[in-house]
């Protein structure tokens, strides 16, 4: 098999050495791909690295831990009735004022003023209509939040495609 020989600065060489401890690399190793795989990564954004330099590996280093860092933190700082309110989200992407005023032993004044709160900062969004009654959705940002947190191992978490259809009422 041929041989390719690169000189990289020491940073570079520790971030690949890193690399190949990872569970994917050995798995590429194993498959006798990695060396092709890398040589044909590097081809196909040639271009690119021309273009732009040198990618910024500390910052690329893994996007997704750090939404879900960013999304561990919203979480925290969520008021104790947010953090009550939002497992029920995971049942059923609408919930009526009813509903919610129910979970947490509000009466219905309360429970509105608590929504035009939570609408205020986009914690909530208008859903459809459901029996004559407006409902209540997470908002693309904490339905992400919210799935990210339920479900670490999908690392992806599902599109909020009621959102893209429903535009809420102007008043």
């Amino acid at each position: 098999m041929p041989t390719i020989e690169l000189k990289v600065s020491e940073g570079v060489y520790n971030l690949w050495q890193a690399f190949l401890k990872t569970p994917p690399a050995r798995k590429l190793i194993e498959e006798r791909l990695l060396g092709d795989w890398a040589a044909q990564a590097f081809m196909a954004q040639a271009g690119r690295f021309l273009k732009e330099g040198l990618p910024d590996l500390e910052q690329d280093a893994d996007p997704a831990k750090e939404r879900e860092k960013e999304a561990a933190a919203a979480r925290k700082n969520l008021t104790k009735m947010q953090k009550r309110v939002l497992p029920m989200f995971n049942e059923n992407e609408n919930q009526t004022l009813a509903e919610i005023s129910r979970l947490l032993g509000l009466d219905r004044n309360q429970a509105e003023n608590l929504l035009q709160e939570w609408l205020e900062i986009e914690f909530l969004g208008r859903g459809p209509m459901r029996d004559g009654e407006q409902t209540y959705v997470l908002t693309r940002k904490w339905m992400e939040r919210n799935l990210s947190a339920n479900r670490p191992s999908l690392n992806a978490p599902r599109n909020a495609s009621l959102l893209d259809s429903y535009r809420p009422p102007t008043r």
